[in-house]
Formats: structure tokens, sequence, C-alpha cells
């Protein structure tokens, strides 16, 4: 029982900073939620940070699973895809982690390092991949256009849900802002892509 409570706090939780952002919702807020005293949240998170530091180690176990796809120049269209489509739906799943870190500050020093290394991981993983399609032929672009074309789709990505807050005051991400992000990731380099390889982003790339 006492584990059914704690995943109802974290879902009720996720919900509601995605939804209002981190500093809005109080415990007592998330306890409402979830139809359980305030007191009884505090036994499974005694504060809010605890709440973020939980939220924010499911999220790295998403991301170890992004980074794990395999590509080659013969599976990079499928495995792009794939890719780009999990980095979206991590930052839509955990969007208040992206867009709220400046509220809620620092929480794990190991879960900082570890943050700081999936972008070195991430661009890894994107500069083969660019690299594999240019291979393949899908894509052309020079050696010295792929880390800088990588750093792009990566602040693209990890500062979307900042921008919606921030220039059109959306909170709340839905699939038509999420497959706008994804959009707007394509538009950096969709004029480079042969059009077999753009018709296969199209159909296959979006949410």
């Amino acid at each position: 029982m006492a584990s059914k409570t704690k995943d109802r706090i974290l879902v009720a939780s996720l919900r509601l900073f995605n939804e209002n952002g981190y500093d809005t919702v109080t415990t007592a807020r998330i306890s409402e939620e979830v139809g359980i005293s305030e007191g009884n949240l505090w036994y499974h998170f005694r504060t809010k940070k605890d709440l973020v530091k939980t939220h924010q180690h499911a999220l790295i176990r998403r991301i170890d699973t992004r980074l794990a796809i395999k590509s080659t120049p013969e599976t990079v269209l499928d495995a792009y895809a794939h890719f780009n489509r999990l980095m979206f739906e991590e930052v839509w799943e955990y969007q208040f982690l992206y867009r709220d870190q400046a509220e809620f500050g620092r929480t794990d020093t190991e879960l900082e390092s570890k943050v700081a290394r999936v972008y070195e991981q991430t661009t890894a993983i994107l500069q083969k991949m660019y690299r594999h399609m240019i291979e393949a032929k899908h894509l052309a672009i020079p050696e010295d256009e792929i880390a800088p074309l990588a750093d792009n789709v990566w602040m693209v990505i990890r500062y979307w849900p900042s921008f919606l807050r921030e220039t059109r005051r959306v909170v709340k991400l839905d699939r038509m802002t999420l497959n706008a992000g994804i959009r707007h990731h394509f538009a950096l380099f969709e004029t480079n892509l042969t059009a077999k390889a753009r018709s296969y982003f199209e159909a296959n790339a979006y949410a």
C-alpha cells in the first residue's frame, strides 16, 4: 500500500510540476491531488526537492535507454528518428526538470554530474549519426559543420520548454508543441538532406 501511495505521489507531482511550474506547486496541493494528508506525503518525501531528485533519477534511466540506441549507415534514418523522438519525449514527460531548474536549484552532486555527461554523450551520438548519414549519402554537410549541428540540435531540444514559457507563456506541452519542437530541430539541416531522407523523417520522426 505504501509503494502504491508513493507511486501516486510521483504521478501527481510530475503532472502538477509540468502543468503549473515547480514554484507554484506546494506539498499541500500535491497531497490534495493524491487524496492523502500532507503528513502522509512527508512520510515518503520530506521536501519538494526530494520529489525532484526521484524524478531526476527516473529521467536518467530514460536517457540511458536512449543512449543505448545503435546506428549504422544502413540503419541511421530509423535510429535517428527513434533517438530524436525519445529526446523530445523525455523533455515532454519531464519538462519541469528542463524548464524550471532555476526554481528548484541544485539537488544532488552525483545527479548533476550525470546530467552534465548527458550533453557530451548525446552530442557524440548525434555526431556519429550525422557521419553515418553522410556515408549513406542521406546528408551533405562538411565535416567541420557536424559538431556545431549537434550542439544546435541539443540546444533546440533542451531549451524548447523554456523558449515556449518565456516567449509564448506556454507552460504545459502537448503533442502539437512537441512536434513543433521536432520540426524546428529539422529546420537546422533539412535543406542538406536528400528528398528520400526528408520523406522518411516526415513519416517517422514525429510523435
